[in-house]
């Protein structure tokens, strides 16, 4: 089936339940007040409804325990509900987070710095682990501000849980430098993206947050351990 969503085409090889267009509308709207404005173009949002289909859809951000993932030209792919068998709730966060890395896409046209990529889609859909179990994995395996990565290393997602631990830690800590207000990761980026470069990253961290990487997330694990 092939659907016009007016701001994106949705596909997928089998009828898509009402409740998930539904979903994706509200993910749509969510994402659209976190950045105050919305993509110029139509997007293809693609569900799969085999291991098959993902893998091709995925092309080269497939991984087997994969949920969803966002294309370099903003193409939305995701497993279907069943196919995941996750609950209507965990869908829901799967498509917030996931239409989160659309608009960042679209907007940004870029991936880093890491942990604003995907913390801000972990902030907005919701983060894995709760506050106590990810200030525990901090302390038992000795986490540090490396942990706030610039750019992506596939070698940083040997796993499903280590996936989760460093979305969680990264989500948290978008609440914690933003103060829960997402629209100060947006002037960030707004800002970051005219020089999208190493030096300039470090100048507005230091603008935005406040101090440097290694002293900010000195004072986001205290700041967990409230």
């Amino acid at each position: 089936m092939e659907k016009d969503l007016k701001f994106a085409i949705l596909k997928s090889s089998k009828e898509i339940p009402n409740k998930i267009e539904n979903w994706i509308f509200e993910a749509y709207e969510k994402n659209k007040k976190i950045f105050g404005r919305t993509p110029s173009k139509k997007f293809k949002i693609v569900i799969c409804n085999a291991e098959k289909e993902w893998k091709e859809e995925s092309k080269y951000y497939y991984f087997s325990f994969g949920a969803g993932t966002v294309l370099r030209d903003g193409t939305f792919v995701a497993k279907e509900q069943k196919f995941l068998k996750r609950s209507d709730k965990n869908y829901k966060i799967l498509l917030d987070h996931e239409m989160n890395h659309v608009f960042f896409a679209l907007f940004y046209g870029i991936t880093k710095p890491t942990w604003i990529h995907e913390g801000l889609a972990n902030f907005v859909g919701g983060c894995p682990l709760p506050k106590k179990e990810t200030l525990k994995e901090i302390k038992t395996k000795k986490i540090n501000h490396k942990i706030l990565q610039y750019r992506y290393l596939y070698r940083n997602y040997p796993n499903k849980e280590t996936v989760r631990l460093n979305y969680s830690i990264w989500g948290y800590f978008i609440e914690f430098v933003s103060d829960n207000n997402s629209r100060v990761i947006i002037s960030f980026m707004n800002d970051f993206i005219k020089r999208p470069n190493k030096a300039n990253y470090n100048k507005m961290f230091l603008k935005y947050f406040g101090e440097n990487p290694k002293s900010k997330f000195q004072s986001f694990v205290k700041w967990l351990n409230k």
